[in-house]
């Protein structure tokens, strides 16, 4: 790629072009293509390009491809302005740069023309000799000329993005897509979920690569303040929180709790009526970091639900919390006595099996243990057989 990258400006054209593309270009895609394959290694840099890239995905959805004020061009520093390295020559050769990722091949002929003529514009003010070439003109003075062009630029991105992802043209395609002969919905959705079954470092991949394309395509940062009050009961959004969910599950199960809590604690902000009870994965990320105020506070916020019937887990966390702070006393004894009589199969965490409870689905305390329950108490020394005492 080009010398250019570390700038700030040649990557918020960027990824600016990245938002322009057909389909979504994923991170494990552009990020080695920005950094000529010497991806940083640093997790934070990663994380703060990859808020940076939401950030530009959100602003694309909203329609503002207002160039930063650093690459403003005005007759009176024109040739300054065009120098190598000058902001508008980075910010324009990092956008060229991310448009290489659209098949032209694949794009109609008003696509195509609208593309060509963005990228031709890009090019000029990628510096002074170039904008001479391309901004030559006979019916006017060149400076004028070339001021006219930078004034039409964010109408001209606009458009590009408009014709290559927004026209009726391209919502039409994606809905034959899937009414293809060759598209079996089920067969894709049954591979899928087998995919998203296992817990395995690669399965996280596929995960947050899902995820990418739903938080530029849809669930922007704009989207969730624009539908705050409503956005767990919007169809649209439940892909996106169950993928989510999963991804907490598969880093509790590989033992990375704090990921797991990030993940969990920002899906009970998007959905904090917790329709999904993720809370329940929470409880025991809180308990395996020993979270104790933070684990109380979240029991308290779900209180509602403690010894309600078919709420074992709230009740059993209530429990272990307690113990878990304060050991066996009176208080803690008596709190036993009730959850017990409430859920008498809870002692069967104790023992080496779980047995089924009906039918095909599986019981609370198999669902409690799946959520981390038996890890959760485990990690509490003693707490199983304090479970189980009679005392």
């Amino acid at each position: 790629m080009s010398k250019e990258q570390p700038d700030p400006f040649f990557i918020e054209g960027y990824i600016t072009g990245l938002g322009l593309t057909p389909q979504t270009v994923l991170p494990s895609v552009w990020i080695p293509e920005l950094f000529a394959e010497e991806v940083p290694e640093d997790e934070l840099e990663l994380k703060s390009l990859m808020e940076y890239y939401n950030l530009c995905m959100d602003r694309v959805m909203q329609g503002d491809f207002s160039l930063p004020k650093e690459c403003d061009l005005t007759k009176l520093h024109l040739e300054n302005a065009l120098q190598r390295g000058m902001p508008l020559p980075n910010y324009c050769s990092g956008m060229l740069s991310s448009l290489n990722f659209i098949k032209q091949i694949e794009l109609n002929i008003e696509q195509y023309n609208q593309l060509d003529k963005l990228q031709s514009v890009l090019s000029g003010f990628q510096g002074y000799l170039n904008a001479t070439k391309t901004f030559s003109s006979d019916k006017q003075d060149f400076a004028t000329t070339v001021i006219s062009a930078y004034q039409d630029l964010e109408l001209c991105i606009s458009k590009t993005a408009y014709e290559l992802r927004f026209s009726e043209h391209c919502l039409s395609k994606a809905d034959e897509a899937s009414t293809l002969p060759g598209f079996n919905r089920k067969q894709i959705e049954s591979h899928l979920n087998e995919i998203l079954s296992q817990n395995n470092s690669s399965t996280l991949k596929l995960i947050d690569d899902l995820i990418t394309v739903i938080e530029r395509e849809l669930i922007t940062k704009h989207f969730i303040e624009q539908y705050a009050d409503e956005l767990e009961n919007l169809s649209e959004v439940q892909p996106y929180l169950i993928l989510k969910a999963r991804k907490a599950q598969i880093h509790f199960n590989l033992e990375h709790y704090d990921l797991a809590q990030k993940e969990l604690e920002e899906l009970l902000q998007l959905a904090p009526n917790d329709y999904y009870e993720n809370r329940y994965q929470l409880y025991s990320c809180y308990i395996k970091k020993r979270k104790w105020s933070s684990l109380t506070a979240l029991l308290n916020k779900y209180s509602c639900h403690l010894f309600s019937e078919n709420k074992l887990i709230d009740s059993a966390t209530k429990l272990l919390n307690e113990y878990a702070q304060h050991g066996s006393n009176p208080e803690t004894k008596a709190l036993k006595e009730k959850v017990i009589a409430l859920f008498p199969d809870l002692v069967s965490i104790c023992g080496q099996g779980i047995k089924q409870m009906g039918g095909d689905k599986p019981n609370s305390v198999t669902e409690y243990i799946n959520k981390g329950g038996l890890t959760a108490w485990c990690s509490v020394e003693g707490s199983l057989f304090w479970l189980k005492s009679k005392n």
